[in-house]
């Protein structure tokens, strides 16, 4: 087991040298120390990982390009063996990497979707942690025992573009009975060659999943893919929800609560339904989010952990001690149970009408609306602002005037809220804004005399005294109220 700190490391791919640990690494150290037993081999400190953890890859999106300087230094490893193995509808490379040659086949793939790629620099993360010298012993107790085969960026095109699906469109991951990406022939076609005893499908999920009615996010989904309508468990299902429940286990010592199940309702044109079909032990994992984590570096870790882990297990094959009940008391995934932000028991008044209301606001690409109203005491939110004190206040529009461009700085800015302005309307050339704060221009659907559902999250919070708080297209802007009044308050 390597040093938490050696400065002599090395590795076919190269490292982080005297990074910063992410405060959060800090935050779970001691309860990963006292876990040390029941957690994996890399899970002894948080500068361990560290050590690991691939730079270059602490971003939103993964590109190929992101990742192809690394791959073809992983040609010079003797450890390694790179492979092209298929090409994408834009005729992009897809690789796979291949370590050890024990008669126990394992194959792991990310990116499936383009916009999830959580699970690709956790690959890298492995392959480091796999292939570094100190690591020399650990990796001879199972290379004669598990072939482990890689593909860590199965949708290139979808991953240029930073979305789901590939260049026609298609969703690969249903596309397992039609094959008509190619993409998805790749897969297959490995999978027919390769004849994997499991596979490891590495997903990222919607950041508002919740863990059961917890109110705590999902920050790692996991699921034994069924195999039939009837979600019968045969052998290989039943070795998947073992290892899976050796896998949780090692990361509970991290994020605890935030582990959570899909359901297992059969999905025919899946490829982990369809794998599992074909008596492989298909293992879904999910990276979701974390509290403060916009990257999902946690996720990241977690993924890196339970692959080494697996790797561990399946070589010794003690996941067969597991019972599969441990995998039955994983919470279920819930979805919609988290929302960006929840502003609780705001009052408003309309009139005669005076009524306590709970708003839920969720950010889509660069718009945030208002997605629910009332009580909301089944949500939970990443920032939750206790608005008890105050009194909702429709935002005025501010008129632009053709004549003359206003300069938007702090002071004014700040000054044209507290009157209640809480957008422009107008040319946005006749608006020279010099704040970073938000600033709402020409809402499309912008709130009235009372805050009402799919409308932009652009409105005002106010008491006696004043305006207090500006919600400017989902991101909150304190005016008059201490700082405790809205900081602080993210879960």
């Amino acid at each position: 087991m390597p040093n938490s700190c050696t400065d002599s490391l090395r590795s076919t791919i190269p490292r982080t040298t005297g990074s910063p640990v992410p405060s959060w690494f800090k935050t779970v150290a001691i309860a990963v120390l006292l876990a040390a037993g029941s957690a994996s081999m890399a899970a002894t400190a948080p500068e361990t990982y560290e050590q690991y953890r691939q730079p270059g890859l602490n971003k939103p999106a993964i590109s190929q390009s992101d990742i192809l300087p690394l791959v073809d230094h992983l040609r010079e490893s003797a450890l390694v063996s790179v492979k092209e193995i298929g090409r994408s509808y834009e005729d992009r490379p897809i690789y796979r990497l291949q370590i050890g040659s024990g008669p126990v086949r394992v194959m792991m793939w990310s990116q499936m979707h383009g916009d999830e790629p959580t699970a690709t620099p956790a690959i890298f993360d492995l392959v480091n942690f796999i292939t570094a010298p100190e690591q020399a012993q650990w990796r001879a107790g199972w290379m004669d025992k598990v072939a482990l085969v890689l593909v860590p960026m199965l949708n290139p095109d979808g991953a240029e573009r930073n979305i789901r699906h590939n260049a026609q469109s298609f969703d690969i991951n249903r596309d397992a009975r039609a094959l008509q990406s190619p993409e998805g022939r790749t897969l297959m076609a490995l999978a027919r060659e390769f004849e994997p005893h499991f596979a490891f499908n590495l997903h990222d999920q919607d950041r508002h999943y919740g863990v059961g009615d917890t109110g705590r996010m999902a920050t790692i989904s996991v699921l034994a893919p069924a195999y039939n309508r009837a979600r019968d468990i045969n052998d290989s299902r039943a070795r998947a929800m073992q290892l899976i429940g050796v896998m949780t286990k090692s990361i509970e010592p991290f994020v605890g609560g935030h582990i959570a199940r899909y359901d297992d309702t059969y999905a025919y044109r899946a490829f982990g339904d369809t794998f599992s079909g074909m008596g492989i032990s298909t293992i879904l994992v999910e990276s979701g989010a974390h509290p403060g984590d916009p990257n999902r570096q946690v996720a990241r870790r977690m993924n890196f952990e339970m692959l080494v882990t697996a790797i561990d297990s399946i070589a010794a094959g003690s996941y067969r001690d597991v019972s599969p009940a441990r995998y039955d008391a994983i919470p279920l995934n819930e979805d919609d149970a988290i929302v960006d932000i929840k502003i609780a028991r705001l009052t408003t008044v309309e009139g005669d009408s005076e009524y306590v209301t709970d708003l839920a606001i969720n950010h889509r690409g660069d718009r945030a609306r208002v997605v629910d109203a009332g009580d909301l005491s089944n949500l939970a939110g990443a920032q939750t602002l206790d608005a008890s004190r105050w009194l909702y206040q429709p935002p005025r529009p501010f008129q632009l005037d053709a004549n003359s461009i206003l300069t938007l700085d702090d002071s004014r800015y700040r000054e044209l809220l507290r009157e209640g302005y809480g957008y422009f309307v107008g040319d946005p050339a006749l608006l020279r804004v010099e704040t970073d704060l938000p600033v709402a221009i020409n809402p499309r659907n912008p709130q009235r005399q009372r805050p009402l559902r799919h409308r932009d999250a652009t409105f005002l919070l106010r008491d006696d005294a004043g305006m207090r708080v500006a919600v400017i297209n989902g991101q909150l802007v304190e005016l008059q109220a201490p700082p405790e009044a809205v900081a602080g308050q993210a879960r």
